[in-house]
């Protein structure tokens, strides 16, 4: 293993929390479309309460790896922003209407505007993990890197991905909902979409078998098989209502994916023949970058740790986002 390895690490563990949290979000607008019933309005309410004081930090994990992508290998770096321009710039879009919408719909007054700005930020909460699930299964495929978004097997991975962050989310929101009624909403949902993104990841495996081997092989070596026995243990811990257990394992499913796909690529970074040590910069850049991180992380993660800290009180009490309680509580 050299530096290039070590930083590739870093970038895959981004990428890992990322999911774990931005994907939440996303999985949040998926449900927040989707709500229904005759809880719907509580149903939007347990979502915005929950994601609205944190959603920002989430996604900072997305700027961290695009950095770390362009400082530690620029030429692959060059080559990803080239192909995949339209998709990265959709998606960039995405996020920035995504995140003005949900503010913009706490604010705003009139019920006819409250539900655009619904609108936007719930299609963006799909458009964003579908282009996500895309952009990585290009980027695992055998063929040149180009933006086929509607190759069978990209637009296996996307839906797979879109249906991953789903359940994510409403799994988290099982803990978030106060009371049995919102609970057991969530649940069911959580419950349908794990079997969605089961089915997805046999016609995403599938296609993969003529368009990205290194893929179908690394699932071949085990990442399908534990994430099938994890996906299939949080759905009896839902059954059963285990919530607290049940979230720890979808994470873990979502964490399995990540890393799954990662292994799959190897040292190809991007294909068909670009790899880290062809890419990578100066070993005084990689020391450097490597350094920043491990720096960066003690001050991060500490700081992360009161961010929910200091907010957990202010969701308890059912307060967000942004408004007068919750600028109150971080003067405090």
């Amino acid at each position: 293993m050299g530096l290039e390895h070590a930083v590739a690490g870093v970038m895959l563990a981004g990428l890992v929390l990322y999911v774990l949290g931005g994907g939440a979000d996303f999985g949040g607008g998926v449900w927040d479309l989707l709500a229904s019933g005759e809880r719907k309005a509580r149903q939007r309410d347990v979502i915005e309460k929950a994601i609205g004081p944190v959603w920002e930090a989430n996604h900072v994990w997305f700027i961290f790896v695009f950095v770390l992508l362009f400082a530690a290998f620029p030429p692959a770096f060059a080559e990803v922003t080239t192909a995949l321009f339209g998709p990265l710039t959709l998606y960039a879009i995405g996020l920035v209407l995504r995140g003005s919408a949900f503010v913009f719909r706490h604010y705003e007054e009139s019920e006819e505007k409250r539900h655009r700005f619904g609108a936007i930020f719930s299609a963006a909460s799909i458009a964003c993990p579908f282009l996500l699930g895309e952009m990585g299964a290009l980027l695992v495929r055998d063929a040149p890197l180009a933006a086929d978004l509607f190759d069978p097997f990209v637009v296996a991975s996307g839906v797979f991905t879109l249906s991953l962050v789903a359940a994510l989310a409403a799994t988290y929101l099982t803990l978030e909902a106060d009371d049995d009624a919102l609970r057991d909403d969530f649940r069911k949902r959580a419950m349908v979409s794990l079997v969605v993104a089961g089915a997805a990841s046999f016609v995403a495996l599938g296609t993969a078998l003529s368009r990205a081997r290194a893929l179908a092989h690394a699932a071949g070596e085990g990442t399908a098989i534990v994430a099938s026995l994890l996906g299939g243990l949080a759905i009896a811990l839902l059954w059963r209502r285990r919530f607290v257990a049940a979230r720890a394992v979808v994470a873990g499913l979502a964490a399995t994916v990540v890393v799954g796909w990662g292994l799959a690529k190897g040292d190809v970074l991007v294909p068909p023949a670009t790899t880290l040590a062809a890419a990578k910069a100066h070993a005084p850049t990689l020391r450097v970058l490597l350094a920043s991180c491990g720096v960066g992380a003690l001050v991060l993660f500490p700081s992360l740790f009161l961010l929910f800290r200091v907010f957990a009180p202010i969701r308890e009490r059912g307060e967000a986002p942004g408004g007068p309680s919750v600028r109150a509580e971080t003067e405090r």
